[in-house]
């Protein structure tokens, strides 16, 4: 019979496909390359609304030959945001100190499914996390199921603690559809370690400077 823990890790559930954005965003008083950054948000999740704070925004770029091609820019919200750190050692793990996270991102050019995975994927290694974990890879199953990021739309990743230690994450797609994808504790860390871990190239180190820069 399976645990607790091991039903936690193997969960992957489809939700509808017609469902509205996860976050709802109150527009802030900057933006970056055009994207306003906003100044919080609503998730709507489970029939329950959660209020979160932006605590970061940023332009991720990726060197393609001599070139920085300008990707995405991404916005991270939590729903401590007193005790959020914004230091380059201490932002990752002070993460365990908000309930919910969400890092929302705006493509500025159109970027194929199986390469935004391969990006999350590289950026994952570079942070010693184990592939072959099956909430990783569920997760990494839904980025690549969940169709390419076309520029101007949004790909949002939310992550929630539960009482009993578990965690569950919902990744949205650009057509608004959610996938979740529940796990034991730990995942959060995991998964923002690709934007507030080690950084896996140049671009992304720019852009955890960002988030973590005091706007």
């Amino acid at each position: 019979m399976k645990s607790v823990a091991g039903f936690f890790i193997a969960s992957l559930v489809a939700l509808s496909t017609a469902q509205a954005s996860i976050l709802k965003l109150e527009k802030g008083s900057r933006a970056i390359e055009g994207v306003n950054i906003s100044k919080s948000a609503e998730a709507s999740l489970d029939g329950q609304t959660l209020h979160l704070e932006t605590v970061g925004g940023g332009l991720r770029w990726k060197k393609v030959l001599f070139a920085k091609v300008k990707v995405y820019v991404a916005q991270l919200l939590v729903s401590s945001p007193d005790r959020f750190v914004k230091k380059d050692k201490d932002a990752l793990k002070s993460l365990d100190d908000s309930d919910t996270v969400a890092l929302q991102m705006t493509f500025l050019r159109t970027v194929d499914a199986a390469t935004v995975q391969s990006s999350f994927r590289d950026a994952l290694l570079a942070n010693k996390v184990d592939l072959n974990n099956d909430s990783i890879k569920n997760f990494l199953n839904a980025v690549k199921s969940g169709g390419d990021a076309n520029s101007g739309s949004s790909l949002t990743i939310l992550i929630e603690k539960h009482k009993d230690g578990s965690e569950s994450l919902v990744y949205e797609d650009s057509l608004n559809k959610q996938t979740k994808v529940t796990s034991d504790k730990g995942l959060t860390q995991k998964i923002l370690s690709i934007w507030l871990g080690v950084p896996a190239d140049d671009g992304l180190a720019s852009l955890k400077s960002d988030l973590l820069a005091n706007n």
